[in-house]
């Protein structure tokens, strides 16, 4: 394993096993959802990235592709995530196809480079669900300057989540086609209105109404 523990984190607090995530749209898909309307238009690559971003900031996780992560937790920060003896924890995503290990009083180990401490691999130790919620058996309590870390798969495959695409595309279609992200304007007498479901959404690639409720399915419920 890589020192991807210590480097390379994201945005949502964990840390992957890569060195860049991929746009969820490629411009070639972009042009086959528009039958290639804005075909040639440098706003497009331009602006899938940030499409991309807005998604993943709005789901509070990288939702695609599948990954190993890493997360780090300090026992002082975890509130009550101590049940009796047991560790409960929601882990920063909502698809999780496995935990590697758990690493109790987690201390680097330069040399070995990775975590030392009380390592939990054994499956019967934990229950993992794919929303992401970890309980660790019989662990607690634990000094409140220990440090915890748990080593994890999560992440769709890039083409299991259609709708993750088309939410793309309308981003994008939207940033091409009304870059100031105007309700309505008009000019010589002709008045156009832009579709409601960007009512109050000012940004180009801001997600619109009925896309929140779709993402709302991929969206990390909370962290301990």
């Amino acid at each position: 394993m890589s020192e991807f523990e210590h480097g390379n984190p994201t945005p949502w607090g964990y840390i992957i096993d890569a060195e860049t995530l991929p746009d969820f749209l490629t411009a070639s898909e972009y042009n086959s959802f528009t039958g290639n309307k804005f075909a040639g238009d440098s706003r497009i690559t331009a602006t899938i990235p940030s499409a991309t971003q807005s998604i993943r900031n709005y789901c509070g996780w990288h939702i695609a592709p599948n990954l190993t992560c890493g997360m780090l937790y300090r026992v002082a920060d975890l509130r009550d995530a101590f049940t009796g003896p047991d560790l409960l924890i929601q882990l920063p995503a909502t698809f999780v196809s496995g935990v590697e290990k758990i690493v109790l009083d987690a201390k680097w180990n330069e040399d070995a480079n990775d975590w030392d401490g009380e390592i939990i691999t054994d499956q019967d130790c934990f229950d993992i669900q794919t929303s992401g919620l970890l309980r660790v058996y019989d662990v607690g309590p634990r000094d409140r300057k220990s440090k915890i870390f748990i080593r994890y798969t999560a992440g769709f495959g890039l083409t299991a989540i259609p709708s993750i695409k088309e939410i793309s595309a309308d981003m994008i279609t939207h940033a091409v086609a009304n870059p100031y992200g105007v309700n309505s304007e008009a000019a010589g007498g002709v008045s156009i209105s832009y579709s409601s479901t960007w009512a109050s959404q000012s940004g180009a690639t801001a997600l619109a109404n009925n896309s929140r409720a779709v993402l709302d399915a991929y969206k990390v419920k909370g962290v301990f």
